[in-house]
C-alpha cells in the first residue's frame, strides 16, 4: 500500500515555504478536532466512455433522484468517502473521476473546463443520465460550469465551490497562482511527482478531516507518473477561469454555491462574488472547513446535498 513518505513530506514542505496563506490554515488545524476519515467501500468500475477508459461508482436506490459527484484533485471519487453511505442511502448517487484526473483515463488535451465540459456532455449521453443534480468542487466545478454554458445540458441543478469560474476578483494562493503563471514551476513540481501535491493539499486544504490509508493509496496510485500532464490544468488558470466568469450570468438553473470558510487555495472571497453573478443561486459556507471542505464536514455536507435535492433547489426555480 502506497504511504506519504519521507520525500513527499519533505517536499510539501517546502512548498509550504511560498505559500503565505500556510499560519492561518495551521493554526485553525491545531484548534480543530482532526478525524480520520472512516474506510467506506465504494462499488469502483472502469468504463469505456467518451472514448477513455473512465472510473466511477454507482449506488443507491435506481427510482431515487441522481446525483453526480465529479472528482477533485489531486484526490479522487474516494474523496467522498465521508459522506456516500449517507448519499446513497437517499439518492442514486454516480461518483465519476475526471477524464485525466483520479484513475481515469486522459492527457494533457483534457486539462481545461471547456474541454472537462465537453467530455462531461459526451460521458451523460454515453450513460443515458438525465435530470441530474451535479456536483462540481475544486477541478470538478470548472467541468459543471462549462458544461452548462456550453452544452445543451441535462441537469436539474448544480452544487459548485472551491474551484475557478468566479467574478470579480479572483483570489488564489500563492501556489497555485505560481503554478498558472510559470511553466518552470509547474515542471519543477511535476519532477517532485504526485506524493507531495498530495501531501500538501492534505495539509493547506484540510482543516479537520485526514484521508485514510486507503484514500492515500489511491490517489498516489491514480497519479504516480500523471503529474506533469495533469499540471497543465493549472496553466493560465485566471485566463481558464475568466472565460467562465464573465458567462455565469447566464446560467439559470438552480445553483448551490458551496464553499469551506477557510478556504485559503481558492479563497472563500470568490463563493459571494459567485453567488452574486449567478441568476439562480444559494450560497452556503460549511464553518471550519477548507479547501476540501466536503471531507472537513461529511454530514454537513451529506445533509445539505439531501435538503438541496429534496426540497430546496425547487424553491429557487
Amino acid at each position: 500500500m502506497k504511504k506519504l513518505n519521507l520525500f513527499d513530506q519533505l517536499n510539501a514542505s517546502s512548498l509550504m515555504l511560498v505559500s503565505p496563506e500556510w499560519p492561518k490554515i495551521k493554526a485553525a488545524r491545531k484548534a480543530a478536532q482532526p478525524f480520520e476519515t472512516p474506510n467506506v467501500t465504494m462499488p469502483i468500475k472502469t468504463r469505456a466512455l467518451a472514448g477513455r477508459q473512465i472510473r466511477l461508482a454507482e449506488a443507491g436506490p435506481a427510482d431515487a433522484p441522481l446525483v453526480v459527484l465529479l472528482s477533485p484533485f489531486p484526490e479522487s471519487i474516494l474523496s467522498f468517502a465521508g459522506s456516500w453511505e449517507t448519499l446513497t442511502e437517499n439518492f442514486h448517487v454516480i461518483a465519476i473521476d475526471l477524464p485525466g484526473f483520479g484513475a481515469s483515463e486522459g492527457d494533457r488535451h483534457d486539462m481545461s473546463p471547456k474541454a472537462q465540459g465537453a467530455l462531461l456532455n459526451a460521458i451523460f449521453a454515453d450513460l443515458d443520465l438525465r435530470e441530474i443534480h451535479l456536483v462540481g468542487p475544486d477541478v470538478g466545478m470548472g467541468a459543471a460550469l462549462a458544461y452548462a454554458i456550453h452544452h445543451e445540458h441535462r441537469l436539474l441543478s448544480m452544487v459548485i465551490g472551491n474551484g475557478p469560474g468566479t467574478p470579480g476578483p479572483f483570489k488564489l494562493a500563492r501556489m497555485i497562482s505560481m503554478l498558472g503563471r510559470f511553466g518552470i514551476m509547474r515542471s519543477m513540481t511535476s519532477l517532485l511527482g504526485a506524493g507531495p501535491l498530495i501531501a500538501f493539499t492534505a495539509k493547506l486544504g484540510a482543516i479537520r478531516h485526514r484521508s485514510n490509508a486507503v484514500q492515500v493509496d489511491d490517489y498516489k496510485r491514480a497519479y504516480s507518473g500523471r503529474a506533469a500532464e495533469v499540471l497543465y490544468w493549472f496553466e493560465d488558470i485566471r485566463l481558464k477561469a475568466a472565460g467562465l466568469a464573465e458567462r455565469v450570468n447566464e446560467i439559470t438553473i438552480p445553483t448551490l454555491v458551496l464553499w469551506g470558510e477557510l478556504d485559503v487555495m481558492f479563497d472563500v472571497s470568490n463563493a459571494k462574488h459567485l453567488d452574486d453573478a449567478l441568476p439562480n443561486s444559494k450560497l452556503q459556507i460549511l464553518p471550519e472547513a477548507g479547501h476540501l471542505a466536503w471531507s472537513d464536514q461529511p454530514e454537513m455536507f451529506a445533509s445539505m446535498i439531501t435538503d438541496w435535492v429534496n426540497s430546496d433547489h425547487k424553491m429557487n426555480k
